[in-house]
């Protein structure tokens, strides 16, 4: 039994911070959240004009006023998510921002989080090429954290099966 976990930022550099955190579950299900970066014990300050504009559409605005403080998504994530044997993302980044998130809430996420690429070529032989190609073939990335992970997901159950 896996899950899968996708984030969105606040941009592509070591600056950069999650905003939205996403994960589909087994049965289909998923969910997704807005992260307020008030809440952070860090100082998230870093904001990329363009990812805004251009990727996510998500506003500081939106996430100050729509946004669960860090602890709460935190607590969230270890209470669906740990129970699953693996919990996959399709990028380093998403390890990045799993890890200035938990650092943020002075917490540890009860589960582990696994690169796909990775796990693929070494449980299934499968090159990592290959997933981003059914990866690609299921559509455009929407850029908001849910719905990739289903995508994620969704890949990952094409070249499995």
């Amino acid at each position: 039994m896996w899950a899968t976990l996708d984030f969105e930022a606040s941009g592509l550099s070591e600056q950069s911070y999650p905003i939205e955190v996403g994960y589909s579950l087994p049965d289909g299900t998923g969910n997704s959240l807005l992260i307020n970066p008030l809440t952070a014990s860090d100082v998230w300050q870093y904001w990329d004009d363009y990812a805004e504009q251009e990727i996510h559409q998500i506003s500081r605005q939106i996430l100050q006023q729509d946004g669960m403080q860090v602890v709460e998504v935190c607590q969230h994530l270890n209470a669906v998510l740990g129970q699953y044997e693996q919990v996959f993302c399709d990028s380093q980044w998403d390890l990045f921002w799993l890890g200035r998130l938990y650092h943020a809430a002075h917490m540890r996420p009860s589960f582990t989080l696994t690169e796909v690429g990775m796990w693929l070529l070494r449980e299934n032989g499968i090159e990592r090429s290959h997933f981003q190609q059914t990866l690609a073939n299921l559509g455009p990335s929407k850029h908001r954290a849910e719905w990739d992970a289903k995508q994620i997901r969704q890949a990952i159950d094409q070249l499995t099966r």
